[in-house]
């Protein structure tokens, strides 16, 4: 009964301000075994399209406080495996149920877009760095375009956080937030806090894919010049980084098996931030780059992320 009165007030609350704001949010018809889930269709902007997904535990309805955020990459895949195009999922209600239930945040998933995925998960700042025959091989047979890198991070901060923070009852501002992702996913969530230090305080990085580009596209054909231009721009813009916390970590199995080459020198950049930062960097073992594998991992590392 509480749970449909809370429904019922979040629709309630927004009837009257939808004429000029065009999201309404509505109870996902998959409900988690815990907690609530709450997703939002996105009508203007750059995310047109996609839907943005809330989830918020049993406290945040008996609570009068307010809540941090922990942001998602690739949020079709967290919360219902039925509905994903392999039929997984990251499970994370349940792991957020498990670990989180001290924690006072909710979640937020940003679905994708799988025609721009790696466009937008790019880091954009290393695009003019390399050699000029990789920038037309990116741009005409992985991107279709240039990277969209830039375009999708103003998306999230003047669309995504003013939204989540002008409709729920959440911590307004950088240090409240948390953003997660895996593989391009976590690039994505790396290239963000090293670009916006002030927009975010945390982030995760799940089986960090450090190719940067479709694996089984062009294998380690561009390898050194992704690598020396990702590894030098995270050197460069380290000591714009105080007080972060950044999680990173791959597997052993599967696609993650094959960063292992990658990683040295990724952690020799990664570690020039670790002076005034808390970096943790992990290798799972028996663990490989799948969403199972993700949402056996998610939950303790949140735990450790948030305070």
């Amino acid at each position: 009964m509480k749970n449909c009165l809370f429904a019922l007030s979040i629709s309630l609350s927004f009837l009257g301000y939808a004429q000029v704001n065009p999201f309404v949010w509505k109870r996902s018809i998959v409900q988690p075994t815990s907690g609530n889930l709450f997703e939002s269709a996105v009508t203007q902007g750059y995310l047109k399209g996609r839907i943005i997904r809330v989830w918020v535990p049993k406290q945040y309805i008996k609570s009068k406080k307010r809540f941090d955020v922990v942001y998602f990459h690739d949020g079709q895949m967290l919360f219902d495996s039925s509905a994903t195009w392999n039929h997984q999922s990251w499970d994370l209600a349940n792991s957020a149920t498990k670990y989180l239930s001290k924690k006072h945040c909710i979640l937020v998933g940003i679905d994708n877009d799988p025609n721009n995925r790696y466009a937008e998960y790019f880091p954009s700042p290393i695009y003019s760095k390399l050699p000029l025959d990789v920038q037309f091989a990116l741009r005409d047979s992985l991107w279709n375009g240039l990277p969209r890198f830039d375009a999708y991070a103003e998306a999230l901060i003047h669309e995504v956080f003013p939204l989540i923070e002008n409709h729920w009852r959440v911590n307004r501002g950088g240090v409240h937030r948390t953003m997660v992702g895996s593989s391009m996913g976590g690039v994505v969530s790396l290239s963000f806090l090293l670009t916006h230090p002030d927009e975010v305080s945390n982030v995760a990085c799940l089986s960090i894919h450090l190719p940067l580009i479709n694996y089984w596209k062009f294998a380690d054909r561009y390898k050194v010049p992704l690598m020396l231009a990702f590894n030098g721009f995270i050197a460069s813009i380290s000591a714009n980084l105080e007080g972060k916390h950044i999680y990173i970590d791959r597997g052993d199995q599967s696609l993650d098996a094959s960063y292992a080459a990658y990683f040295p020198a990724f952690e020799v950049a990664l570690n020039s931030c670790s002076k005034k930062n808390k970096v943790t960097m992990k290798l799972v073992t028996n663990s490989g780059h799948s969403e199972r594998d993700w949402a056996a991992r998610i939950g303790p590392i949140l735990q450790s992320l948030l305070k």
